[in-house]
């Protein structure tokens, strides 16, 4: 193994418990009830109201969890899921792309700060790019 492949080995390491460890805290928050920064959230509270909200923000803190507790597994374990390993990232890159439409787009289209909106897009993007590298 080459400095580089070490150096790339860290780095994909760090970049994946780093990921794993903000679903589940973002799960963990959802099903607290609390937003703390989850935008996902916020985007969901602005288009659903009542029990369909509650019922929509367990399901997804449900997944961001499971989403998490996964990615983070996947370091330890290796890829001995098979298959059902395949799904889950699937599952997972999935849900990002419905909070990046949720939180960015349906809710932050119309917004009148739009360097604020273009910042927080392209967190977005940064963290879906991250989840894409380590569920692959």
């Amino acid at each position: 193994m080459g400095k580089n492949d070490t150096k790339n080995a860290i780095a994909s390491l760090i970049l994946t418990l780093a990921v794993g460890c903000m679903l589940a805290v973002s799960g963990i928050y959802a099903l607290q009830g609390k937003a703390a920064g989850d935008l996902a959230i916020k985007g969901l509270k602005s288009i659903f109201d009542g029990s369909a909200e509650s019922i929509i923000i367990t399901v997804f803190g449900v997944i961001e969890l499971l989403a998490g507790i996964f990615i983070i597994l996947k370091c330890f374990i290796g890829d001995r899921m098979g298959s059902f390993g395949n799904i889950i990232s699937l599952i997972v890159v999935i849900v990002w792309v419905v909070v990046i439409v949720l939180a960015d787009i349906v809710a932050g289209i119309g917004k009148p700060n739009f360097l604020s909106w273009l910042l927080q897009f392209s967190k977005d993007l940064i963290i879906f790019g991250a989840i894409w590298v380590c569920c692959k």
